[in-house]
């Protein structure tokens, strides 16, 4: 499952925090953390820096086939 803009912010509601607010405390700007989704130039270090701001991380896993 692709994490989009979708995911972090469902991920933001279920640990009772805003967009703006994790944009803070990931250290990023806000703006420029939208601007990211939209052009869809997110990086994977970005992915991890929110996710791990909210308490989550990034794992890869081997797909069954």
């Amino acid at each position: 499952m692709p994490i989009t803009k979708d995911t972090i912010k469902a991920l933001c509601q279920s640990e009772h925090i805003t967009m703006k607010e994790l944009a803070s405390k990931a250290n990023m700007n806000y703006t420029g953390m939208l601007d990211k989704f939209r052009r869809n130039s997110i990086t994977v270090k970005d992915l991890e820096t929110l996710l791990n701001a909210l308490g989550y991380e990034l794992q890869l896993s081997k797909q069954d086939k």
